[in-house]
């Protein structure tokens, strides 16, 4: 670029001075001075443009055909340019030692840059809107504490031992879940956990079976851990179901393969029978589950960050609501943050159970 400049201005700034000197009638000092800065203003436009624009632009459109072509004269220009480079480097560590500066350069990639090259991906089309939030979630993954992604204590469908094969079937029947917590007398004593198939495939064929000798022995995880590490934890001991317990050991909740799978591809469709976390209705207002995780709220409501939730007051929109009333709420009760407005519109006990988010709107100003 300061090659092409030194020779184009000594080239046409002259005639180009000439001109203007003749055809516009400027002074000779005028005339060399806007000679010199069109033909230095027009030669970094075209060195922009056909320098670096259209070259950047064709490798992203033909990557392989242009690598195919341009490699091997690339590796002659590094081989005869690299003495150049090693004296340069050099001569630039020289001076930094000079002026008292010493240490190797930091090459390590933040997770912020990494963020910020995926959503210039995601702009240019390089990278789909799902892959985009794919990685993104695995990287939350690290920072999400495990009773973000639980099913809640309240929620979990558990046999008791006792009961009857008939009762435990309708049971079962009743929820449709592939394996269930087998407790005495509740979740406190949790004693295993029942396949479904190892009790309904004997039943099938008629054959006597004992609860006792068809349970997979519980898996206990703290509730402290993050869901990068529940993941490992997972991959490592195979479980397909693990309760999660407080620091008191008493369980929390339980949590399965899928609801981490979910943490990181988004929620799976859901049954007609069953509700989602969250439906968008008509004018634009959002139904969504007390239930919803925090990171899942974001996300549907395109929000950058929620009230506290560095501090892990709450895991979930249920938990977000009561922290914004300072109380336990009731059905009808609203809150407004940040020029939204949260509405209790049902209760499961004292559970928030859906809660009406709607956008307002934003004042007229004069």
């Amino acid at each position: 670029g300061v090659l092409n400049g030194i020779v184009g201005e000594a080239t046409f700034s002259d005639p180009l001075a000439e001109w203007l000197r003749v055809q516009v009638g400027l002074s000779t000092h005028a005339s060399g001075i806007t000679a010199t800065g069109l033909v230095v203003l027009i030669i970094t436009v075209l060195t922009i443009i056909f320098g670096e624009l259209v070259p950047k632009r064709l490798g992203q459109m033909y990557p392989e055909a242009v690598a195919r072509h341009v490699a091997r004269p690339m590796n002659w220009l590094s081989a005869a340019a690299r003495p150049l480079v090693v004296a340069l480097g050099a001569c630039t560590e020289g001076v930094l030692r000079l002026m008292g500066i010493r240490g190797e350069p930091n090459r390590s990639v933040t997770e912020e840059e990494i963020a910020a090259q995926l959503e210039e991906g995601l702009e240019s089309g390089v990278i789909e809107a799902q892959e985009h939030q794919m990685v993104r979630n695995v990287f939350r993954l690290d920072d999400r504490q495990i009773a973000s992604m639980m099913i809640p204590r309240a929620e979990i469908a558990w046999l008791e031992v006792t009961q009857p094969v008939a009762s435990l079937v309708a049971t079962m029947a009743a929820h449709g879940h592939s394996r269930y917590p087998v407790c005495r007398g509740g979740l406190d004593e949790v004693l295993g956990v029942l396949p479904a198939h190892r009790l309904l495939t004997p039943l099938a064929t008629g054959a006597e079976v004992s609860l006792a000798d068809l349970l997979v022995p519980p898996v206990f995880v703290p509730e402290t851990l993050s869901g990068m590490e529940l993941l490992e934890h997972l991959r490592q001991s195979a479980s397909e179901l693990v309760f999660v317990v407080d620091e008191y050991g008493a369980v929390q909740g339980v949590i399965t393969e899928r609801d981490v799978l979910e943490a990181i591809t988004g929620e799976f469709a859901v049954p007609a029978s069953e509700d989602s976390w969250a439906v968008q209705r008509d004018d634009g207002s959002w139904l969504m589950d007390g239930l919803i995780p925090a990171t899942e709220l974001k996300d549907r409501l395109e929000l950058k960050a929620l009230p506290e939730e560095d501090r892990g007051r709450y895991n979930t929109l249920a938990g977000l609501v009561m922290l914004l009333m300072g109380r336990l709420p009731a059905t009808g009760d609203r809150t407004e943050w940040e020029g939204w407005r949260f509405e209790v519109v049902d209760l499961d006990g004292k559970r928030v159970d859906k809660v009406l988010v709607t956008r307002l709107a934003e004042p007229e100003e004069g």
